[in-house]
């Protein structure tokens, strides 16, 4: 055990909206419990309900994006701490603390904080098997089922969460805290978004994040805003109602124009 220090567990409350606080709100959910039909439909649908979504692929997608926040915990925990946390799918959450948030911005928590440290020697394997447990065991577990219950592509999923681990590789690498360990950060965020095999984020044969990043090097993609490929729906719900700033649909709109 490797506890995380009070300054570490301060920045992943602070900025990935760690919590260690539970609710009984039909909003909060075991990630375990998603993989049942009847569980994914009903929540689902309150999230559906909770966002004035169009439908349930549109709430599907917003959840992936807050979901995201869970994925960035273990890769912040993974790159900026050399510390592994446990991943497992029956180990973690969303809760929604505030019902009245009409964002809805849910909490992420962890039901064991179990963390181990990187390895003196081959921190490489240690990596792979973080990026495995996290991908291929637990996302690519859950996007299957959202994509089973909501018929969302899974080339919308994971493009929602390859733009927030882009952000947050962006902000890390900025952080002069960890000037010294930008050398590993960045060779973190290449082996997750180009060079890691397929098989490290499930039944794929080349690394799904390939699609949205292409051969652009690391520092370019960091310095650049990235334009998506595909449209995540957030202009289907009623909180939103209007095009993201880099969303396809509007690029078109706007080239036909």
């Amino acid at each position: 055990m490797n506890p995380f220090t009070p300054n570490e567990l301060k920045v992943l409350e602070d900025k990935f909206r760690l919590t260690f606080q539970s609710s009984s709100s039909p909003l909060s959910v075991k990630t375990i419990n998603l993989l049942k039909d009847n569980q994914t439909n009903f929540y689902l649908t309150a999230v559906k309900e909770k966002t004035k979504s169009a439908n349930l692929g549109v709430a599907a997608s917003l959840f992936v994006k807050r979901y995201s926040f869970a994925v960035l915990i273990a890769l912040y925990s993974m790159s900026a701490f050399n510390k592994r946390i446990d991943f497992s799918i029956d180990n973690l959450s969303i809760e929604t603390l505030d019902e009245s948030d009409m964002l809805w911005l849910p909490s992420i928590k962890f039901n064991c904080i179990n963390l181990s440290p990187a390895p003196q020697e081959n921190r490489e394997s240690w990596r792979s098997e973080i990026l495995k447990q996290i991908f291929g065991n637990h996302i690519e577990v859950l996007f299957k089922q959202l994509n089973n219950v909501s018929k969302l592509s899974k080339i919308i999923m994971w493009e929602n969460l390859y733009i927030y681990i882009v952000w947050m590789y962006k902000n890390l690498l900025a952080d002069q805290l960890y000037s010294k360990s930008h050398h590993i950060i960045k060779e973190d965020f290449d082996m997750i978004t180009a060079y890691g095999e397929g098989i490290l984020f499930g039944d794929y044969k080349e690394n799904p994040f390939l699609m949205y990043r292409g051969t652009n090097n690391c520092q370019s993609i960091l310095e650049t805003d990235h334009n998506r490929k595909t449209c995540c729906l957030s202009y289907l719900t009623e909180n939103k109602g209007h095009f993201c700033k880099n969303c396809p649909i509007k690029r078109k709109k706007q080239r036909q124009g």
